[in-house]
């Protein structure tokens, strides 16, 4: 006669649906409770004893942690500790998923651009050694922004171009007065794209602004 199949008893659908690793015998000697033993149910205990012994070196605390009876400090007190912490709950998630989630919440950045992570607003950027920055098909002007130097720019469009903070002495000469100026406004000059596009640079110290067309 073929044997019967081997059945076992499911005493809670929780012990189905969750993924809980239990430990139910230990070779011979089956463990008297219902559900088993969690596995995270020893490890809360191993931490509860780090916890207390970490607390056993402070210097305040020490001496009240090594006044308690070792029946308290090593036994009652983590078994206790471990079984608050197996049945307490944050959102429906164990403490040590808590605690990983809580801490890759700290970890991770705050701002984002494209996915990865970047510098806060008002933080000084990293310097691109190349940006590109061209029309659209409504229209051939320059995008509003600001560059500061050292920078080095390639303009095809015709721009006008107002100084400020040019200090006193300053020679007459557009030249001069471009290099000595500290802040440099480009407009929108309309007109047909240069033939050949016109290279500037922008020393250290100096600042391009680029300024939309006036509606």
């Amino acid at each position: 006669m073929p044997a019967e199949p081997s059945r076992k008893v499911v005493r809670s659908y929780r012990l189905v649906f969750r993924r809980r690793w239990r430990l139910f015998r230990i070779q011979n000697w089956r463990i008297p409770l219902p559900g088993g033993l969690e596995l995270r149910l020893l490890g809360y205990w191993l931490a509860t004893l780090g916890a207390i012994a970490a607390l056993g070196r402070l210097p305040l605390l020490g001496a009240a942690v090594a006044a308690l009876p070792p029946s308290l400090r090593l036994l009652a007190l983590p078994i206790a500790a471990a079984w608050a912490l197996s049945r307490w709950e944050v959102d429906g998630r164990s403490p040590h998923r808590a605690l990983v989630g809580l801490g890759a919440w700290w970890l991770r950045p705050r701002v984002l651009a494209a996915g990865r992570r970047c510098p806060p607003p008002g933080v000084d950027f990293a310097p691109l050694r190349q940006l590109v920055l061209a029309p659209d098909l409504s229209g051939s002007e320059y995008q509003r922004g600001r560059v500061a130097g050292p920078a080095r720019l390639l303009l095809r469009y015709p721009v006008r171009v107002a100084l400020e903070g040019v200090p006193k002495g300053t020679g007459e000469g557009p030249k001069e007065r471009l290099a000595a100026a500290r802040l440099w406004r480009f407009s929108p000059a309309g007109g047909p794209p240069l033939h050949r596009g016109k290279t500037l640079e922008i020393p250290a110290g100096r600042t391009v602004v680029f300024e939309v067309a006036p509606e």
